[in-house]
């Protein structure tokens, strides 16, 4: 009987204090990661000259970070004993086919940093009838899309437009596709 008296009198106040829970904060924008600090401030948009790294990567006259195009993956250049690998070569050529349409010039809206420190962006070529860079390769069949949940602010229907593209290119068996399914 003692014991039921005593916590009422020591826990009494205790719960008086207790504050009214508190709604979560808002999630905060993607913060750029800490080992991009020597990258800069995230531009908005660039414009220039570009080559293509790889068959998902851009190297752009000027800038210090390459430019990884949103919204797709392409196979790796290299595998793990550095030799190139035949899906890798035929993405990067047809990403600098794509390139050398428009004298290697592109316009670039950047959406975030990875974190490998690259600037992720969608990018198409600088013409009068501009090309989608990321939208052209999933077309042609040499990438697939990848992170497409993530919606780009400017246009939201780009990534039903890639996985649509991706999906008719697979239907097709356009590029790596015959590969990739385990056709001969």
């Amino acid at each position: 009987m003692l014991l039921p008296l005593a916590l009422a009198l020591f826990a009494g106040p205790a719960l008086a204090q207790t504050k009214p829970a508190t709604p979560p904060a808002p999630p905060a924008a993607a913060a750029k990661p800490a080992a991009c600090a020597s990258a800069g401030t995230l531009p908005q948009t660039w414009s220039g000259q570009a080559y293509a790294i790889d068959g998902e990567q851009l190297g752009g006259v000027g800038l210090k970070a390459p430019l990884k195009l949103w919204g797709l993956q392409a196979p790796a250049l290299r595998d793990a004993a550095k030799a190139e690998t035949v899906g890798g070569m035929r993405a990067r050529a047809t990403l600098e086919d794509l390139l050398a349409r428009a004298d290697h010039k592109v316009k670039c809206r950047i959406a975030r940093f990875d974190s490998d420190c690259r600037l992720v962006a969608q990018c198409a070529l600088d013409e009068a009838q501009p090309v989608d860079l990321g939208g052209a390769m999933l077309a042609s069949g040499v990438a697939w899309g990848h992170e497409l949940e993530d919606a780009l602010a400017w246009e939201p229907r780009a990534s039903q437009r890639y996985a649509d593209a991706e999906f008719e290119a697979r239907k097709a068996r356009k590029g790596m596709w015959p590969a990739w399914l385990g056709e001969k």
